[in-house]
């Protein structure tokens, strides 16, 4: 919703209680003008007040990942933090991905895939295993990968963060998938011999790209997470910092 139409919103109601509280000064005795104008003032007071209590409901359910404030982007409704990394334009909106910086995190990869011999197939598992075993929880914003590890809790978008900057410490190609309220990510392999028999899937430009939902723990990369490509509101390359032509993308199952 844009800016400008929540505070047009918000005047309306204001002036909507104004109306009501007059109706009703109206229908009660005469008072003194003195009386009059406390109860002017009480009105306005009364009105201010319902109106920041409207203006922050409509902002607290609308505040999320999509949801940031300092500037505007071109060709874009929304406000992004001048402080943040990683903001990028998909359809519209304006998403803060807040990934590690390259080589944060590469000790962390390096020991979650020993063992795994370079066979990227078990490399993604190690790290969606680490991820989803992070408990979830929601805090309305984006925070980045780093910190999640350290407070060891996070959201959808905190974890997928997570694994999508482990999946570049151990170079494995991957797309953030965004769907209404929810992210996820799609990860490539080479090895898919362990994902699920009835496995979930991307095919963007050749490559099968596997689903993979960070909130589910216990989960394996191919697990199907209810999200259906009707439901997309885009998907990202963040190698190649564009978005995917949802036309060009195929799904499937099994």
């Amino acid at each position: 919703m844009d800016l400008w139409l929540k505070i047009a919103i918000v005047l309306i109601i204001a002036l909507a209680v104004y109306r009501e509280i007059l109706k009703s000064a109206k229908t009660a005795s005469a008072r003194s003008v003195q009386t009059s104008k406390a109860g002017f003032m009480s009105i306005i007071g009364v009105g201010s007040v319902v109106g920041i209590f409207t203006y922050v409901g409509m902002s607290i359910t609308w505040i999320e990942t999509r949801d940031l404030r300092a500037y505007h982007p071109e060709n874009s409704p929304q406000f992004v933090s001048l402080y943040e990394r990683g903001v990028i334009e998909l359809n519209g909106m304006v998403i803060k991905t807040n990934l590690a910086r390259a080589g944060e995190l590469a000790p962390l990869a390096e020991q979650l895939t020993q063992g795994c011999n370079r066979d990227d197939g078990c490399e993604a598992q190690k790290l969606f295993d680490y991820v989803t075993a992070i408990p979830y929880r929601t805090d309305y914003t984006s925070r980045n990968a780093l910190t999640v590890v350290k407070s060891n809790w996070g959201d959808c978008d905190d974890k997928s963060n997570l694994f999508a900057s482990l999946l570049n410490e151990r170079g494995i190609d991957y797309r953030f998938v965004y769907v209404p309220h929810h992210v996820f990510v799609a990860v490539h392999i080479n090895d898919a011999r362990n994902v699920p028999f009835l496995n979930a899937k991307l095919t963007i430009g050749g490559k099968d790209f596997y689903y993979a939902e960070t909130t589910a723990s216990g989960a394996r990369i191919g697990e199907f997470n209810g999200q259906f490509p009707y439901s997309f509101e885009g998907i990202y390359d963040m190698k190649k910092n564009k978005p995917e032509e949802l036309s060009n993308v195929k799904f499937s199952i099994g």
